[in-house]
């Protein structure tokens, strides 16, 4: 790496960092605004403060933020690094010692790819981690509040649902369970006042749902299955598989927070909800840095075509390219979702329309 690619990356990173503060600066303010009540809701819940309060709600939010904001800030410190080199005229000596322009792209994609690599590994470490804290609402930042529960299979064909979920205590009021003939010799339909999920661990009972107060309180004498054990009268130890509490109270948006990993298990589980917004999510995660890598160079070889055009100009049109590409993301990622499209085409169909365009822009750089 020369000396001149040293330059450009150092001046890169510093786009890259004035970008970013800039940017999600403008959307906790905003964002801030728009939920003052429910932070002050929440601060004289928790008796926390309101400082700290907000503190911790944007603590979370920060990956997510970044996780929406990170192309957009690449394609900016791209276009703003070469924009600021031809502003003080440090381009022409270069190309009169004989360097092709393409060339002063290396140091600007070599930043680029590291961080959409940033943005990826928040989205696969990160994310996923604080994913529950994320979707609490700013008013209920303890988890207190009730939440709606969706009905969720097992592979073995039980039926779980519940009316309604409380995340701080782990529990699921109104749940019930209805269990096919193959595994209680006839169809057969359990409810309970509560259950609380146990988590895996090496006590017997654990990996399932200890259920209260059900109804029936007993189990018919022709019960062999050990997925249901009986405990007492009315109490009751559902052992389970792959419904486990954050799946029966997960928000419609977890696919955009769940591990590629995770979404491969769910693949393969099957059997939960439709399954086309899973594979459609699975392919963005390979096509996002794609596309992202692919907007920044699109956007430095719009600027490299005409050196001398306005600065701001040159941020007008890198905002106008983003909103295309989003805009073009978003409606191939609908019509997947709504099976209008096959996810694997709705997830690549950005990147073949926007790739060409890329390579024709790239060759008409002036060398």
């Amino acid at each position: 790496m020369t000396r001149i690619d040293r330059y450009l990356l150092r001046t890169y990173l510093q786009a890259w960092f004035i970008c970013f503060f800039s940017l999600v600066s403008l959307y906790v303010v905003i964002d801030l605004f728009n939920k003052l009540d429910e932070f002050v809701t929440a601060a004289e819940a928790t008796r926390l403060g309101f400082p700290r309060v907000v503190a911790a709600y944007y603590a979370v939010q920060l990956a997510a933020i970044f996780d929406r904001l990170y192309g957009v800030i690449v394609l900016l410190a791209a276009m703003f690094t070469l924009a600021w080199m031809i502003r003080n005229n440090e381009l022409l000596p270069l190309l009169s010692a004989g360097v092709p322009t393409r060339r002063v792209l290396y140091p600007v994609l070599f930043g680029s790819l590291v961080m959409i690599g940033l943005g990826v590994l928040n989205r696969e470490t990160i994310l996923p981690q604080v994913a529950e804290q994320i979707e609490m609402p700013a008013h209920d930042p303890l988890g207190r509040e009730a939440v709606p529960v969706q009905g969720a299979y097992e592979p073995n064909g039980i039926l779980i649902a519940g009316q309604f979920a409380r995340r701080s205590e782990g529990i699921v009021e109104n749940f019930t369970c209805t269990f096919p003939e193959r595994i209680g010799g006839g169809l057969f339909n359990l409810t309970a006042r509560e259950a609380r999920y146990v988590p895996p661990s090496q006590d017997r009972l654990s990996g399932g749902w200890l259920l209260t107060e059900t109804k029936p309180a007993r189990l018919p004498t022709t019960w062999q299955s050990e997925v249901l054990e009986e405990l007492d009268d009315g109490k009751f130890f559902l052992r389970t598989e792959r419904v486990t509490f954050d799946r029966l109270t997960r928000q419609r948006g977890w696919l955009q927070y769940a591990s590629t990993s995770r979404l491969l298990d769910e693949l393969n589980g099957g059997g939960v909800g439709r399954l086309t917004p899973l594979a459609v999510q699975l392919h963005l995660r390979f096509v996002v840095p794609l596309l992202v890598l692919i907007m920044a160079w699109m956007g430095s070889a719009l600027l490299l075509r005409d050196q001398y055009r306005n600065v701001f100009l040159n941020a007008g049109l890198c905002l106008v390219l983003a909103g295309c590409f989003y805009a073009v993301c978003y409606a191939t990622r609908y019509l997947g979702d709504s099976e209008y499209l096959p996810p694997l085409l709705a997830a690549w169909l950005p990147v073949l329309l926007f790739g060409p365009a890329a390579f024709v822009l790239h060759e008409g750089i002036h060398t």
